[in-house]
């Protein structure tokens, strides 16, 4: 099936840019491309409302560049389903500055896809195809969860497994939406995510203490607080976890060491 056989117009999309006179030339591109059903904000917290209603949109396009990085942020937030009921929602982060430390930033977010602007109906659309046909897996680390970067991970974390996620995109685009069977599949993907976010972070608490325990020289000490700085993030967001997901006895364990 290739982009004109698809049903865009049952795709909700969200378009975020701060600067109104570029979220009304990405509307046009957007209709252009077939892509009709679209809400537009120039702020991160309209996106926030709209990720709210229903299962929210079906793909957000965004300025990464809003508000000096905030835009990041609240990706992560989704991915990490803080923010939103769907935190596999098709995401394309918009650049206008491509630097590589910016493309880095945005890639661990967790956006699926970047694109350098302006961009074209054509862009657009080849980047929606990639997304119904050939979306990347998501892969799940302590601190990371989205599309699989294990490029970017160290080797330990080259054997984490992936996962293909709920994709409400292809399922409108493809003619096979089914809201309450997209929903029980969102559940169970996210409570599936929710236990390799325990597991990987209890194997990178293992591994710490294991590497500060080791350290028994004086020339490793700045390199002992650095992990214990580390050791404290990781046990604290696990014990809020734990605590969250009924797992009582872990979280008295993990306020003792904190």
């Amino acid at each position: 099936m290739t982009t004109s056989t698809l049903r865009l117009g049952d795709v909700r999309v969200m378009l975020a840019d701060s600067r109104a006179h570029i979220r009304a030339t990405l509307k046009t591109a957007l209709t252009h491309a077939g892509l009709e059903n679209v809400d537009q904000t120039g702020n991160l917290d309209s996106i926030a409302e709209s990720l709210d209603q229903g299962l929210g949109p079906d793909l957000l396009i965004c300025d990464m560049e809003m508000k000096n990085g905030e835009a990041c942020e609240l990706v992560q937030a989704i991915r990490q389903n803080e923010i939103g009921k769907n935190p596999f929602l098709c995401i394309l982060g918009v650049t206008w500055n491509p630097t590589e430390p910016e493309v880095q930033k945005v890639i661990d977010a967790g956006v699926d896809l970047l694109v350098a602007a302006p961009m074209s109906p054509k862009q657009i659309l080849n980047r929606v195809e990639a997304l119904v046909h050939a979306r990347i897996p998501f892969a799940v680390t302590s601190d990371y969860v989205g599309p699989d970067r294990r490029s970017e991970f160290d080797q330990r974390e080259q054997t984490i497994p992936l996962m293909e996620v709920p994709n409400t995109l292809r399922n409108k685009a493809l003619g096979t939406w089914n809201q309450a069977q997209m929903e029980r599949e969102i559940k169970r993907a996210t409570f599936e995510i929710k236990v390799s976010r325990v597991e990987r972070q209890a194997d990178d608490i293992v591994q710490i203490i294991e590497m500060i325990y080791n350290q028994t020289n004086n020339a490793a000490s700045s390199m002992a607080r650095l992990q214990l700085d580390r050791l404290y993030v990781l046990v604290t967001d696990l014990d809020r976890r734990a605590a969250q997901q009924g797992f009582g006895h872990i979280s008295e364990l993990l306020e003792a060491c904190v």
